[in-house]
């Protein structure tokens, strides 16, 4: 009995042993297969790392890892972390959260990872397992999907400070101009009476004129340069100058610029480049923020940041340099500086996104991104583009301005919820054409029931009512309606009106704009009297 009894005792130990033994076999078959990045270390040093970490870092064999320091995996500023992990693992036994560490390949490369780690036995003693898994991509993408979320409001908020903005302005802009017009003729008039007082005065006043009217002309065109980082249509691309948006960024960023040293542009020649000009705008900013922040405080005499244009020798493609004589960037984290996250500026300064976005926005354009930088000799940021193809930059030189017809009189409707705005245009228009005035589309409606205009100048963003239903009304009012209405946009805002007016075919004012610009913009227009006498 005792026999039987060992007997059966041993052949289940065996048992027991041959199940236990496949399932070892059926867990390392698991952690080889698996997409999941597996290393197990202790002490400090590698003791298993799997064949997918091993493809994943571009390790040809398992030797070439085992026993050596957990440090050649793992980035140098991410082994006091890991050391620090690992104690609290050991003295309670317990799992670590999930947390993010960056791998280095064997080409120097880097990954991001996230990782669980637990204490476990391992041949002989308490390692700790951690499971990886490759979050680069991801963080790429959501780096680009925040910044898409970005400029899109960004989009928003400008076209709506450029709204609020551009009414008030046109409205200045055509009153000082209708006073300057005055004046002038006070001067010529007081001048012809020998008034000699009064001429003088007026000519004084004609001067402050001036200088008011390049002011509005200053702040639209920071708006102007506003709104090219916050284009509506983000994906759109069309042959570009990159010397204009490289203008536009410093213009946004020129009063941090001077504070800090001097910029020097220094353009060459350049090819048209096909690409989205909110896009590099964005590029284009950011490289210049980063120089002007490499740049110490105090020195604004000796700091200097160059922006260099010109065209490649061989390939023909538009280069774009921005050089700053700062401190530079030492060799060892030169390769990083394009990393999803990695930033040596202090926290609450940079996000250490801007780079690795530039570049992605670069490479979408077919194009490459380069730095150059040496301690002590400051940094050269590189931007290289391909040339728009098929692209005409103009007919032959003309070799006389041809004279421009006069404007005939018109009858003009004007359509503005401004009350300002809608007075500035009636009385600069006034002098020349018989003008109505309305502040609601309700009342236009009732205007042009009551006698037909030769044109109709309206707002496109009017409450209460669509630029399509506008359109629609005037359209079945008017005859020759693609001629005889233009709409005024102060900046469209709302998704309907950018619609609207990438469909509409008729002319377009943009806000603010001068007496000159409504001058030529009547002056095609037909009065009516004159086309029914044609016939």
């Amino acid at each position: 009995m005792h026999d039987d009894h060992a007997v059966q005792t041993s052949r289940f130990e065996g048992a027991v042993e041959e199940a236990l033994a496949g399932v070892r076999g059926l867990f390392r078959l698991i952690v080889e297969k698996t997409s999941e990045l597996v290393v197990v270390h202790r002490g400090g040093k590698i003791l298993y790392a799997n064949p997918t970490l091993l493809t994943c870092l571009g390790h040809e064999s398992a030797e070439s890892l085992y026993g050596r320091p957990l440090g050649e995996i793992l980035h140098a500023e991410d082994v006091t972390r890991e050391n620090r992990r690992v104690r609290v693992m050991l003295a309670t036994n317990e799992a670590a959260p999930f947390y993010t560490y960056r791998l280095v390949r064997r080409d120097g490369s880097i990954i991001t990872v996230e990782v669980a780690s637990a204490p476990a036995p391992f041949e002989g003693g308490i390692a700790i397992i951690s499971l990886c898994r490759d979050i680069t991509t991801r963080i790429e993408t959501e780096a680009r999907v925040y910044q898409a979320n970005l400029m899109n409001s960004m989009g928003t908020l400008a076209a709506g400070v450029a709204h609020e903005i551009n009414n008030p302005l046109a409205y200045v802009t055509l009153n000082i101009a209708l006073v300057t017009k005055k004046l002038e003729d006070l001067a010529s008039a007081s001048g012809a009476r020998g008034d000699a007082e009064t001429q003088t005065l007026a000519r004084e006043l004609l001067g402050f004129c001036g200088e008011a009217l390049d002011g509005t002309e200053r702040v639209a065109q920071i708006v102007r340069d506003f709104r090219v980082f916050s284009s509506a249509n983000q994906e759109e691309r069309r042959p570009i100058d990159v010397r204009r948006v490289l203008d536009a960024s410093i213009k946004v960023a020129d009063n941090e610029i001077r504070h800090r040293g001097r910029l020097v542009r220094n353009y060459g020649d350049v090819p048209l480049v096909h690409a989205n000009e909110a896009r590099l705008g964005q590029v284009f900013l950011n490289l210049l923020v980063n120089a002007l922040q490499a740049l110490p405080q105090g020195s604004a005499q000796t700091n200097e940041i160059r922006v260099v244009t010109a065209t490649h020798k061989v390939s023909g493609s538009a280069l774009v340099e921005i050089r700053d004589n700062g401190p530079g960037i030492p060799f060892e984290i030169l390769n990083r500086v394009f990393e999803p996250f990695f930033t040596t500026k202090p926290v609450g300064v940079g996000s250490g996104l801007g780079l690795s976005i530039c570049r992605s926005i670069v490479s979408a354009h077919g194009g490459r991104i380069e730095i150059e930088s040496e301690v002590g000799k400051g940094t050269v940021v590189r931007v290289t583009l391909l040339p728009a193809e098929n692209v005409d930059l103009g007919g032959e030189p003309r070799s006389e301005i041809p004279k421009r017809a006069p404007v005939p009189r018109l009858t003009v409707l004007v359509v503005d919820d401004e009350p300002a705005l809608l007075s500035a245009i009636v009385r600069q228009l006034e002098r020349s054409h018989d003008v109505d005035g309305r502040t609601s589309w309700k009342g236009a409606l009732e205007a042009l029931a009551d006698k037909p205009y030769d044109a109709v100048l309206c707002d496109v963003m009017m409450p209460g009512v669509s630029g399509f239903d506008i359109h629609r009304s005037l359209c079945e009012r008017m005859p020759e309606s693609n001629e005889r209405i233009v709409y005024m946009t102060g900046g469209a805002f709302t998704q309907d009106a950018r619609s609207f007016l990438a469909q509409a075919p008729n002319r377009c004012l943009e806000k603010p704009f001068s007496p000159a610009d409504l001058e030529e913009i009547l002056r095609a227009i037909t009065p009516r009297a004159r086309a029914s006498s044609s016939v």
